[in-house]
Formats: C-alpha cells, sequence, structure tokens
C-alpha cells in the first residue's frame, strides 16, 4: 500500500477556515483547541501539529489576510504609470473584500481590548506596521506624482497619506462593525476618492 500524501498546507488552510468560524461563533477566549478540531474534522494532536497553542491562530489569520493586501498593493505601483491612478487604486483596494473582514472584526477588538492577549500574540504591532506600509505607498505616488508635475508640491506627502491612511481605516472599520448597505457605502467611496483627487491636482497651477 502506497503511503498517504498529506497535503500540510491544504490542511493548515483547513485548520484556519475552522479557527475563522469557532471564533466568530464563540469569541477568542471561549473557543477551545477542542473545538477547532472537531470543527475541522481531526483529532486535536493533529491541529497541534500545526499550532502548538490557540494565540498562534489569530496572528496566522490575519497573517495572511494582511500578507495578501502587501502583495496587491505592491503590484500597484506597476500597474499604474500616473501616480494619480495608483493613489484611487489604493484607495479602491483598501474596501476590496470587506466582508470577509468584517466576519473576523469581532476577534480583532476582542483581541486589542486585552492588553496583555494582545501582547502575546502581537496583533496590534501587525497592524501598526501594516497600516505603515500603505502609508508609505501613498507617500511614495504623492511624491512621484509631485516629481511628475501632476500633484501640487506645496502638499506635503507625509501629512496627507497618514490623514488619507486614517480615514481609509475609520471607513472601514465603520462598515465592518455596522454593516452599511453597500450601495450606501460604495457611494461614500466615490465621494472620497473624488475629493482626494480634486484636493491632489486643485492647485497644480500654483505649484512654483
Amino acid at each position: 500500500m502506497s503511503p498517504k500524501i498529506v497535503d500540510r498546507e491544504a490542511k493548515r488552510q483547513a485548520i484556519l477556515a475552522a479557527a475563522i468560524a469557532v471564533f466568530a461563533e464563540k469569541g477568542y477566549h471561549a473557543t477551545k483547541m477542542a473545538d477547532i478540531a472537531r470543527k475541522a474534522e481531526m483529532g486535536k494532536g493533529t491541529l497541534y501539529e500545526y499550532f502548538r497553542t490557540k494565540e498562534e491562530l489569530p496572528k496566522s489569520i490575519f497573517g495572511l489576510m494582511l500578507e495578501a493586501f502587501d502583495q496587491e498593493i505592491s503590484q500597484l505601483e506597476q500597474a499604474h504609470a500616473d501616480p494619480v491612478d495608483a493613489i484611487m487604486a489604493g484607495i479602491q483596494l483598501c474596501f476590496q473584500d470587506l466582508d470577509e473582514f468584517a466576519y473576523v472584526t469581532p476577534l480583532v477588538f476582542e483581541i486589542l481590548g486585552n492588553k496583555d492577549l494582545d501582547r502575546s500574540i502581537g496583533l496590534s504591532e501587525d497592524f501598526k506596521q501594516w497600516l505603515e506600509g500603505i502609508n508609505q505607498f501613498f507617500i511614495a505616488q504623492i511624491q512621484a506624482g509631485q516629481a511628475q508635475g501632476k500633484i501640487s508640491s506645496k502638499l506635503s506627502a507625509p501629512i496627507f497619506a497618514r490623514m488619507l491612511v486614517s480615514i481609509l481605516d475609520g471607513m472601514a472599520t465603520h462598515y465592518c462593525m455596522f454593516h452599511f448597505q453597500p450601495d450606501f457605502f460604495m457611494a461614500q467611496v466615490k465621494a472620497l476618492e473624488d475629493m482626494v483627487c480634486s484636493y491632489l491636482v486643485s492647485s497644480i497651477g500654483d505649484k512654483q
């Protein structure tokens, strides 16, 4: 008989999917590793082969989400030669897959609301680095636009980028928490895009 081939990555993804479902149902503190193993239809011993502690699970869940986002935003610069277009695409990217993220938002706040737990998992630090990556993307695009004469040189790239990231973070968080109607929310996104684009290019004639 041939030995059974185990796709470890597929098994790991199945565990994370099970963990997301159980965390959403019970919350982090009430969830036991046995609950996740049962949901993933495997023995608890098998689960521990992949994740030694419960704390590793949310870190891996959000790590995958943030890594996927980072890969997408790193591709925007290559996909858009015009920095203003890249900034608009960056705004749109921040609002992709919000329904998926809304599913785990209660888990985020449960962890961030407990300093000891957050210190153990390191979630706030992960999010801080992720937001800083978005901030640096916008700074780079604003500066590129200024160098090309497409964005006013009077604009402070670090200040505007930080303000934009704060707005994006706030809008995304509110959507995930309060589940706005998609059409209403997308109208807000369009209004934000129009305001940002208008502000970036409004004083080009005065840049010199």
